[in-house]
């Protein structure tokens, strides 16, 4: 169920919305409704804000370059272990525990992202790069650092 909400903005505002909207490929009406939900999102979550990406946009981790679906990838293989996850980001506990907040709240949002992520394989990437080449590195000679 959703709820018409009539809102006045400046000239200006709404000819960035619907700029802005173009570039989505989405209506001003769904643009300001999900820039609505990413604004509370990002106020009811710490260190969580949204961004582009190559997929659209994605919830982020506040001064990093990690989406919180890469988080969840590294922290699956901690079981879920704040203390282990903060030190291997070598970032407080809090911050890991803003994404484990966020992928609980929005489990759904976050398991397609992994999921998503896990099918683009080789086989995916020749197919939008044609010129790409498999090179096989011998695994002895990733261990010899």
């Amino acid at each position: 169920m959703s709820q018409v909400v009539s809102t006045r903005l400046p000239d200006e505002t709404a000819e960035r919305l619907k700029r802005f909207a173009r570039r989505l490929g989405k209506t001003p009406s769904e643009t300001g409704a999900m820039l609505i939900e990413e604004s509370l999102r990002e106020a009811e979550f710490a260190f969580i804000e949204f961004r582009n990406s190559p997929v659209g946009r994605s919830a982020y981790m506040k001064n990093s370059n990690l989406a919180v679906w890469q988080v969840m990838i590294v922290a699956q293989k901690y079981d879920l272990q704040p203390d282990k996850i903060a030190r291997h980001f070598q970032r407080p506990q809090e911050w890991v525990l803003a994404a484990l907040n966020y992928a609980e709240a929005y489990p759904v949002e976050i398991e397609d992202a992994i999921s998503d992520y896990r099918a683009f394989n080789y086989t995916a990437l020749k197919r939008i790069l044609p010129q790409t080449e498999l090179i096989k590195v011998p695994s002895e000679v990733l261990l010899e650092q």
